[in-house]
Parts: structure tokens; sequence; C-alpha cells
């Protein structure tokens, strides 16, 4: 299931609704094969946007497998999974209402003979959207193929859009909420909390890239965060199918987002820029892994490699794993984007 506003209607298989102001993405219109020479990515076309559509429900509770859209590899995994976590107060989620943001936890038993014992490492994983909080089940099949090869992994909601209740700072705000909240759960599951690799997904990987490259930590400023301390900021990113610089998301959109255009509110726009961030002096520079399909309409290899540009242009750590033949959606489900994710979440 495709998250960005601009291809869920397509790419979900259910009736489109109108649920607010529809933001506008930009993405590309058609495949594109991976650049010859990374350094200088292919530009980014955009497409017309389209109306968000309703996610699908999540499988009833009792669901043994509750694998997005039943995916028969998940009956093979002995992984135990927690699901619904409170972690947060009642916050706005558009117009007149509230919710409570959630996770969903992911990890085998203990005593399962996992490689690191209690110091398996710990991955939060953000869908995309911009959509309303309560669209993370789709990340399951991919949570619990990660949590079964040894990691703690968790599914995470957050307000991706000002429809929503998001915007600047709250939808940081929010991520930095599920990433402290990974933390202050994960031992009592085997997981090291020194060790928190952010995963997101299409229009998830804008606010990913600001999570991992920003020197500010978003949970001092996020709204209603039932965990009050610990680092909100991942050690590692990984972003898969990911749309990460404002060229590819539309202006009118950020505008909303930010309060303003770019003119009107720089320091805003500033702080949620990629290429700003990543030349920053005292800047963060965890590893960055990129993760892209070539038959991705959404989020192909260029969007990958124009971030990937941006950081080796300020000497981090990124490397861009390109899937041949895979799209926005059977991305989540290749085993080199599992191999990534537990490469990064691996490395010290």
């Amino acid at each position: 299931m495709a998250m960005l506003a601009i291809v869920v209607a397509a790419c979900s298989g259910v009736q489109s609704v109108s649920p607010g102001p529809t933001p506008s993405v930009s993405t590309p219109s058609v495949p594109v094969t991976p650049s010859a020479t990374p350094d200088s990515p292919s530009p980014v076309s955009p497409i017309p946007s389209a109306t968000p559509s309703e996610p699908p429900s999540d499988p009833p509770p009792d669901d043994p497998y509750p694998c997005g859209e039943a995916d028969p590899a998940c009956l093979s995994l002995p992984v135990e999974m927690k699901r619904d976590i409170i972690v947060t107060d009642p916050v706005p989620c558009g117009g007149e209402t509230t919710c409570q943001l959630k996770v969903d936890a992911f990890a085998l038993p203990a005593g399962a003979g996992v490689p690191g014992g209690a110091g398996r490492p710990v991955v939060v994983m953000i869908p995309g959207g911009p959509l309303p909080p309560g669209n993370r089940s789709y990340l399951w099949t991919l949570a619990r193929t990660v949590a079964g090869h040894g990691a703690v992994v968790f599914t995470a909601d957050y307000r991706s859009s000002p429809a929503y209740g998001g915007g600047y700072p709250s939808t940081f705000g929010d991520v930095a909420c599920a990433i402290r909240s990974a933390r202050q759960k994960a031992p009592e599951l085997g997981g090291d909390p020194g060790r928190v690799t952010l995963v997101a997904h299409s229009f998830g990987g804008f606010p990913g890239t600001v999570m991992a490259l920003s020197a500010t930590d978003y949970a001092t400023e996020g709204e209603g965060c039932l965990v009050t301390t610990g680092e909100g900021r991942p050690d590692a990113f990984v972003g898969i199918a990911g749309v990460y610089t404002l060229d590819q998301i539309g202006q009118e959109f950020l505008a909303q987002f930010f309060g303003g255009d770019r003119a009107t509110a720089p320091a805003a726009w500033d702080a949620g820029d990629a290429a700003v961030l990543a030349g920053l002096e005292g800047r963060r520079t965890p590893p960055v892994r990129l993760v892209a399909g070539t038959n991705d309409p959404v989020a192909p290899p260029p969007s990958a490699e124009a971030l990937a540009a941006i950081l080796r242009a300020a000497n981090h750590d990124v490397e861009i794993t390109v899937e041949d033949g895979a799209t926005h959606e059977t991305v989540l489900k290749k085993a080199a984007t599992v191999d990534a994710v537990l490469a990064a979440a691996a490395a010290r």
C-alpha cells in the first residue's frame, strides 16, 4: 500500500475520500533507471496530485498473524506482537478531532537464541502519507520479517499533514516521540535502547531525513508524548522508496506545513530542508542507507540519488541499494531491503 497522497488511490485499491485539503506532492511520473553518476542525479519531474484514500481497516485484534495483506510468509515467523501501545496524550488530529498516537512492537520471544541477546538492535518504522494516523499496518510484514532476524521493531503513528494535526514542528515531534518511546520500551523486549534505526517509507522519508540530520531533538518540542526523557533522534536512518528533498514536494503543501512560504517562514523551511541540514556546522552524521526500485513511479532511484548527492557533498556516510524491477510497494518485501535495514541496525 503506497502512502503518498498523489498515488495512494491507485495503489491502495480502496475508494478515495476527501478528508481535508489535498496536499500536493511532486514525484516522478515514470520509472527511471539508476543514474550512471549518482553524485549528479537525474531530475525528478512532478505529476498531478490526487486525493488521499481512506486506508483499509486493521485486521481484528485476535488475528495471530496481522501482516497487512495477510502475507503467508508471516506464518513461519515466531514473532510476538504487542499492538496499539499508546505513546501520547490526546493530540489534535484535524478539525475538531483528537487522537492518541500508537506504536506496535514486534520481537522474537525471550530465549529464542537471537544473536545479541538483550542487546538486540531496535528499529522504528514510519509509514508514508500524507494520511491520518493509524496507517502503519501495511508495514507489519516488513516489521515481522526484520524482527524475525533478531531486531526489536516498532511501527509508529505520526501526523504527516496539517490536515491531520501535523506540520512544523508537530510532525517531527511525533516521530521523535516514537523513537523516544521505542528506546524506553525496547529493554523489556531484549532491545538495546542505544541502537535505534529509523526506517521510513515513501513520504515518511521527508520527516525521517530531518530526524536523521537535525541538530534539534524534536522530542523536546513535541506535544503530548508520554515518554519525557531520552533521545528522540535515530542512530541510523534507512529510507525505502522515499521522498526526501523539498523539491519533490508540492510548494502549496509545504507552505501549509511550514506556516508560510519560504520567504515568510525561512527558519521553518531551513529546519526541514535536507540540503540545509546536511551542511550545518555541528551537523549529525548517522549512517544513511537508501533503497529504491527501478519500477517505482513514485520515488525511483533519482529520488534517492538526489539525497545521496547532498549527503556525499557534506561527507556523510550514505549508500544506495537499487532493486531491479521493484515497485513502490514490492520493494518493501525484497530481501535486499530487509538486509539493508538489518545492516544499518547492527552497525555501530
